[in-house]
């Protein structure tokens, strides 16, 4: 119980936030298929709550970093991005990918959503560029030594990594003809959407971390 007493709650939240990734994935697999997939689907519960806590996540950081905003912009616009693609943002207006080449070529598309496509594209390609410029090397730094907020944010990197790596494994696995259980396809599914949502979790709970760091120096 000593022990226990002095963790962090950060450490704990982690540690409940991945058991109840692990439990969700559990229990998805004992419902039917037409229930999980209403409950992981595409639009649907899980990727609309990932959604929420992205943006929540983006709304805290402004105001948590709200005098600094100038120089770290790039961080809550991440937020915001990752928010809005969960909400299928980038194919929602047409039905077209902003990351599709026939977005910019094909005559049926708009002239408006094709600036529509550009701009949103440069913001991507910005805010990616200056995060990996001004945080990476930083974050390994904290990660050595053992900072909070640091291990916070590479946890959420790790299950977004997972969760992108066991992405259309059913696709890949046909194209190499991998002869795999289709109980492990859908294993697979629920993990990933689950995991999308664990990691906005994490990112939050860095938020608040921050919060309470700027607190405690300006008190």
């Amino acid at each position: 119980m000593k022990q226990l007493a002095r963790l962090h709650w950060s450490t704990l939240a982690v540690s409940l936030v991945i058991a109840a990734c692990l439990l969700l994935i559990t229990a998805l697999q004992f419902l039917d298929t037409v229930t999980r997939l209403r409950i992981i689907r595409e639009g649907s519960y899980v990727e609309l709550s990932s959604a929420i806590v992205w943006l929540a996540a983006c709304v805290g950081y402004t105001f948590v970093a709200r005098s600094d905003m100038g120089q770290i912009w790039h961080r809550a616009t991440l937020l915001l991005l990752a928010g809005l693609r969960e909400l299928d943002l980038h194919v929602r207006l047409t039905g077209e990918s902003i990351f599709n080449e026939d977005t910019y070529f094909h005559a049926g598309i708009s002239t408006g959503y094709r600036i529509y496509s550009i701009l949103a594209i440069a913001l991507i390609v910005t805010t990616v560029i200056r995060t990996v410029l001004v945080d990476a090397r930083p974050l390994l730094t904290n990660l050595k030594r053992g900072e909070r907020l640091a291990r916070l944010v590479a946890c959420a990197l790790g299950l977004l990594v997972v969760a992108k790596t066991i992405d259309g494994l059913r696709g890949r696995a046909e194209d190499l003809a991998w002869n795999l259980p289709w109980a492990l396809f859908e294993l697979a599914e629920s993990a990933e959407e689950v995991l999308e949502l664990g990691a906005p979790i994490m990112v939050t709970v860095a938020v608040i971390v921050a919060w309470q760091q700027r607190q405690q120096e300006t008190s």
